[in-house]
């Protein structure tokens, strides 16, 4: 008798036990911490027979560009190439042979970041178009003209304190010539050079731009981006500004 009482109370016991295991998985929280992506693209009309580069950006939701990831890309659903994200934005540049198997009207072309192991994958697609290139005018004059250099920045009007990634766009510029952005507080005689540009064949530019408000609020910056046949070195101080081919200035307010 007393036998069976222990036994019975053994597997009493042991049922108890397994049930407290049951429901401490069944209560145990499931781990979602991914990171959400963004990802956004850039499709500008193509010339058929000429170089063309396409610009994507991989960003946190609200927050960051994601920095070395794997960026997967196809034009009408055929893969192209895999390209790795520099501060975020990662670019597909096709070759004369490519853009000229490409036919004449729309086509489609997706980016896609497949996700790891702390961030969400995330896709975009966007339509454009391939056109002719349009045939140059003979000149009525032996002597070639240089195209005159341009160069634009895009800033929002208010940034936040720190590292910003700011785009713009250039055309005439020559082998010999570089592309520098340069930020200074507003009423400062002082500019500091940015990194260097990023610099993309179809006349696109991104750079990391840093804004020091040394704990200021609603403190105004300048930014010049310059064209300019001088070397410049990222953290260089100028005070005087180099003889340029073609500049332009604008003004942000860091909050």
């Amino acid at each position: 008798m007393l036998k069976l009482v222990v036994v019975l109370a053994s597997i009493l016991l042991i049922a108890v036990s397994v049930g407290c295991l049951q429901q401490a998985n069944t209560n145990a929280p499931l781990s979602t911490s991914l990171a959400t992506t963004t990802l956004t693209i850039s499709a500008p009309s193509v010339n058929q027979s000429e170089y063309a580069t396409f610009v994507c950006q991989l960003n946190v939701t609200h927050g960051p560009g994601l920095n070395n990831k794997t960026i997967r890309w196809s034009i009408d659903n055929v893969n192209k190439n895999t390209t790795s994200t520099v501060w975020g934005y990662a670019t597909l540049n096709l070759t004369i042979p490519e853009t000229q198997g490409l036919s004449i009207g729309k086509h489609v072309l997706t980016a896609s970041f497949d996700g790891d192991a702390n961030y969400t994958p995330s896709h975009a697609t966007a339509t454009f178009q391939v056109q002719i290139a349009p045939t140059p005018t003979p000149s009525a004059s032996s002597n070639v003209t240089k195209e005159n250099a341009s160069v634009t920045l895009s800033v929002p009007s208010t940034v936040q304190p720190g590292y910003a990634i700011l785009t713009g766009t250039f055309s005439g510029m020559s082998s010999g010539s570089g592309l520098y952005v340069l930020v200074r507080p507003t009423g400062n005689d002082t500019w500091i050079v940015q990194q260097v540009p990023l610099t993309y064949v179809n006349g696109t530019y991104v750079d990391q731009v840093y804004f020091n408000t040394h704990g200021n609020n609603n403190e105004q910056f300048d930014l010049l981006v310059i064209i300019t046949s001088n070397t410049l070195s990222a953290g260089d101080s100028i005070t005087k500004l180099p003889k340029t081919l073609a500049q332009n200035q604008v003004t942000t307010t860091v909050q």
